[in-house]
Formats: C-alpha cells, structure tokens, sequence
C-alpha cells in the first residue's frame, strides 16, 4: 500500500514538473481509491443460521488501484484492483447464538475481518459535464476472492465451560461490478474523483462440521464509495 503511494507521487511529480504538455486532455488515467465498503444483503444480514444465515459483516474499509485506456475520447477498457476488509458483528452473533442453540447459557467470541480482494475489467464510457467536471460510468467482470473470519469462541454448554476455534474459509468466485465517477480535472494531468461501485458474488466457502464437508453459500453485494485521485496520459 505504502508502494502505490509513493508511485503515485512520483507520478504525480513527474507530470507535473514536464515543461511541453500537449494542449489536448487524455482521458487515459491510472489511479488509487480508499474509502468505505458498505456489506448489503445476506452479507451484511443478522438472520442467524449456521449454514445458509447471514453474514453478520459490518461497515468497512476499501484501499484499490484502477486504470484505462481510452481508444476514443468518450470509450475506453480498463481494470480495477481493490481490497477490502469487514469487521464481524460478534456481539450480535454470541446473542442469536444462544437464543438458538440453547444448550449454551452464555458465549464469549472473538473474531476477525472479513477479507476481499477483487479483479475486474470492463468498459468505460466518459461523458463532459462542464469544462472541469466529468462522469465515468463503467460496467466490469472478474473475480472476487473472499476469506471468512478465524474466531475463538469460549462458553458454557450444558453446565461445563468449553472452547473451541473456527478457522476461516476461502473461496474465489466469478463476480460483476458497476460503477460512476464525478471527476474534477485539477490540473491538465490529475484530477481528483468520488466514484461510487456496486460488487456482486455469490459465494461457496467449504467448510467441516463433524467430519462432513459442507459450502456456506453467501450472496456478496457490496456498494463501495471512494475518494481518489487520477494521473492522466
């Protein structure tokens, strides 16, 4: 992460400081993105099943790399890396556990973030506003690959304190994304954006349970809204 930073800088510098910019504005552009991740659907859902529930994933982070090449002013293809990571609701979860499973009369649960990675592709379609402001709207497909939470769970089943640990589980999966940018040229070579994305996948994770292997099947919407910054070429 601190790498893509001090690249772009660089970038950034070395734009900059050229002393013969051609006087017509590429729309080509390489850039990074950090914000927010909004978990949607049965991702983000409290609906409590050991299986097929909700994903119980709370509001997160995004930190991704993005570039295009435009072949016409308006039309261009390009690719979207990006990372992110969700808290789980564990207070929420050790509740409906117990509610559910009353052999337990109390629940202790320690967990960690959801982790997504995403590699998409797609097509741009850049359309003017005024002389400094522009939208992008882009339609992608790839791949999204996703890591459950390792958690540590201590209780008290049926009178006796017992523990036990629940490794997470990793699954890749075909995913589509759709997305629109505001950008405000800043200078002839960088402009600074808010681009908005939805992310979908549906996931299998394999788990075992008592010797029997299962998936956790999971819908995956994720809305992403993201501050950045682009150099163009």
């Amino acid at each position: 992460m601190k790498f893509l930073f001090r690249l772009l800088i660089i970038l950034i510098v070395s734009t900059l400081s050229l002393e013969n910019i051609s006087a017509q504005h590429s729309n080509s552009f390489a850039g990074i993105r950090f914000g927010y991740a909004l978990p949607l659907g049965q991702f983000a859902s409290h609906d409590f099943d050991t299986q097929s529930g909700g994903g119980y994933a709370l509001l997160g982070k995004s930190f991704g790399a993005e570039a295009a090449w435009f072949i016409s002013p308006k039309l261009g293809f390009g690719f979207d890396i990006s990372t992110n990571s969700f808290g789980f609701a564990s207070g929420y979860y050790a509740d409906d556990f117990i509610k559910n499973i009353p052999i337990y009369t109390s629940l202790d649960l320690l967990s960690g973030p959801y982790k997504l990675t995403t590699y998409m592709a797609g097509v741009y379609y850049k359309f003017s506003l005024t002389k400094k402001f522009s939208s992008t709207v882009k339609v992608m497909g790839g791949m999204l690959r996703a890591r459950t939470p390792d958690q540590f769970f201590g209780g008290i089943e049926d009178g006796v304190r017992v523990t036990f640990w629940k490794t997470g589980s990793t699954n890749s999966q075909p995913s589509c994304l759709a997305g629109v940018s505001l950008e405000y040229r800043l200078y002839q070579q960088v402009s600074l954006l808010m681009q908005a994305d939805l992310a979908y996948a549906r996931m299998a994770f394999p788990f075992i349970n008592a010797g029997e292997r299962y998936n956790r099947v999971m819908q995956i919407p994720v809305f992403r809204l993201q501050p950045g910054i682009n150099v163009h070429f």
